[in-house]
């Protein structure tokens, strides 16, 4: 299989798919967003511990038109990252942001285990972004693109992403004003 999609996909390729995996992933959540949290805040609201609770509280008044202004700013910042990683070969950035998404698959299986039901985003994040990644990093590793090292040392630049999210949901609500409530 691996040198299958060796032989299939070019590196360049690989790079431009990134986005799309992210918009993938991330649709589920925009589509989902009003509706998982229909279903499950009241069972969940009072299992989600004290200091995430406001968190909870405010996500569960998120609509998908809302979830998709942080949306839009990452795949923005993504499609950047892209280009500069396959037109430039500047992989800082795309290191980066491919590193946080990477430990996000974990905080989906994470929110699965601890809330006993599936949690929104979960699916395609074990079925695309987790494979999407493990072969990223094997193929940029394998073909010495990129080192060990620099995937350490990138990493940080995923806190980009955690800003633009805390941003874009800060302004979406200033925006377009939410009618949810529980």
């Amino acid at each position: 299989m691996l040198h299958w999609l060796d032989s299939n996909i070019s590196v360049l390729s690989l790079i431009w798919i990134f986005p799309i995996t992210f918009l993938l992933h991330d649709f589920e959540e925009i589509i989902f967003i009003e509706s998982w949290f229909k279903k499950n805040y009241k069972r969940l609201v009072h299992r989600i511990p004290n200091k995430l609770r406001n968190t909870f509280q405010e996500l569960s008044t998120v609509t998908s038109a809302q979830f998709s202004i942080p949306v839009f700013f990452q795949f923005i910042m993504y499609i950047v990252a892209s280009y500069l990683a396959a037109e430039q070969y500047i992989y800082g950035l795309f290191i980066g942001f491919n590193v946080l998404l990477f430990i996000h698959v974990f905080t989906h299986i994470g929110q699965s285990l601890a809330f006993g039901t599936y949690a929104l985003g979960t699916g395609t994040a074990m079925f695309i972004t987790f494979p999407y990644s493990i072969y990223l990093f094997y193929r940029l590793l394998n073909e010495e693109i990129i080192t060990f090292n620099d995937v350490l040392l990138n990493a940080p630049y995923g806190i980009l992403t955690v800003l633009v999210v805390f941003f874009g949901h800060k302004i979406s609500p200033k925006i377009l004003p939410s009618q949810i409530k529980h």
